[in-house]
């Protein structure tokens, strides 16, 4: 009985051993797992605190001192995106490796962005509207500069008789500029030789470039020249219009007809204010046709003239010169305009014996136009010519050379016609000629086209 009692009681002895050493292991396994888990959590929250101090740094020293606006609304939605998402970590296509919060996050995201593209489409719509209102400033101050120079040229008859006249000049003497040439040269030179040996001449010795030497200063001369002539042309026959109606007792509008030589004289005192304003630089395209290799230019021209002879050579032969610009402007306008008159008059009464409109407004054919001009130019030439030639051997006088041999136009005129004979006089008419029919005629014709694209009218 003692026996089984002390063997039962050391089977339960070791049963409560075995049992209380199960529990210690057990609580042992239980201690060491919840030990390293604690130490892992440790780590991985010691490494994700060094991860974010390292992120944040670097994004904080990479941030510029100042932004602009839609630099900062950039940077306002990459920080709200950074703090969703844990280390800032982020997968090759932009989107979050570990986003903190979920659907939130996802939700934080899209309002960043929205946010950002809201604050984008602002700026831009300022932007927009900025360049709006210089585009619209813009186009009222065009609008503005248009229609005050619209109004300004539709009262601007001077300045469109002064720009007919310049085009019409400037057409006509490009046109003829080798004859031009060939003519100064003959007046200059003298000599025998006729106009087409001296064109075969020039082109071999100086090309095609030697026809058109001097062209440039003639056209800087003639310009003006031209658009003086018509328009002073235009204004005098006007003030003798206005003079016999006064002196007539008739009303403003009445109609007057000028005779021939009222248009001689309105013609030649025109011819004498144009020349005598622009008279220096026919002096350098004198020089610049005579001398085409000793000036580099037209400045070069005048340079020349004033250092060699001075300023008085810049109005050598201007006496002659004026002297011959009465008959020969006054000459070319009175027989072109009376011409013409003559002309449309009688085109306008075969048209009322036909039956036809008396309101239409008679226009002369080109080609008549054209053979007018050179009628006109001819017969200008002729009269004025042995002046003309005075007028270039004044020119020349003391320059590159040349002797000074007379003293003025009348002591040119003998001189010239005493050891040459009267002859020498008549230089060069023939190519002057030449140069002057075609020369004259497209004139015109420029001349009236450009009053009729300008809706200019003459007395």
């Amino acid at each position: 009985m003692t026996a089984q009692s002390s063997s039962t009681s050391t089977s339960t002895s070791t049963s409560s051993y075995c049992a209380y050493n199960n529990t210690n292991r057990n609580n042992s396994r239980r201690m060491s797992r919840r030990t390293t888990r604690s130490h892992l959590n440790g780590s991985a929250a010691l490494i994700l605190l060094l991860a974010i101090t390292r992120t944040v740094g670097s994004d904080a020293g990479a941030l510029p001192l100042t932004r602009s606006a839609p630099s900062l609304a950039k940077a306002n939605h990459e920080s709200l995106v950074a703090s969703t998402c844990v280390a800032n970590l982020h997968k090759a296509n932009g989107q979050c490796l570990i986003p903190r919060g979920g659907s939130t996050t996802a939700a934080a995201a899209a309002q960043a962005t929205a946010s950002a593209a809201s604050e984008s489409a602002v700026l831009t719509s300022a932007e927009s509207l900025k360049m709006v209102g210089i585009v619209t400033a813009f186009m009222t101050f065009r609008d503005a500069v248009l229609h005050h120079a619209q109004e300004w040229w539709r009262g601007a008859d001077t300045a469109k008789f002064l720009l007919a006249g310049a085009v019409a000049g400037i057409v006509s003497r490009t046109a003829v500029s080798p004859l031009e040439v060939v003519a100064t040269a003959q007046m200059v030179r003298g000599g025998n030789k006729n106009m087409v040996g001296e064109l075969a001449e020039l082109f071999k010795t100086e090309g095609v470039k030697g026809f058109f030497k001097g062209n440039g200063a003639n056209c800087l001369k003639v310009a003006p020249t031209r658009g003086v002539q018509f328009f002073a042309f235009e204004t005098f026959k006007q003030k003798l219009v206005d003079w016999k109606r006064a002196s007539m007792g008739l009303e403003d509008d009445a109609e007057i007809v000028l005779n021939p030589i009222e248009r001689l004289v309105a013609g030649g005192f025109a011819g004498m204010i144009a020349s005598s304003m622009v008279y220096p630089i026919e002096v350098v395209k004198t020089m610049l046709t005579m001398y085409p290799g000793k000036y580099a230019g037209i400045g070069a021209a005048f340079r020349g003239v004033l250092s060699e002879v001075g300023p008085k050579g810049l109005y050598a032969g201007l006496g002659p010169t004026l002297i011959a610009m009465f008959p020969y402007v006054g000459v070319e306008f009175m027989i072109y305009e009376t011409s013409k008159i003559a002309i449309e008059k009688f085109l306008g009464d075969r048209r009322e014996a036909e039956g036809g409109d008396m309101l239409a407004v008679v226009s002369l054919p080109i080609i008549v136009s054209l053979g007018l001009g050179a009628l006109a130019g001819a017969a200008a030439q002729t009269s004025a010519h042995p002046l003309d030639v005075v007028r270039k051997r004044l020119q020349i006088q003391g320059i590159n050379g040349n002797p000074v041999l007379y003293k003025n136009t009348i002591d040119c005129i003998t001189g010239v016609a005493g050891k040459e004979g009267m002859g020498a006089l008549y230089k060069g008419l023939g190519p002057a000629c030449v140069a002057t029919i075609p020369g004259t005629g497209i004139a015109y014709i420029t001349y009236e086209f450009m009053k009729k694209f300008f809706e200019l009218s003459s007395v």
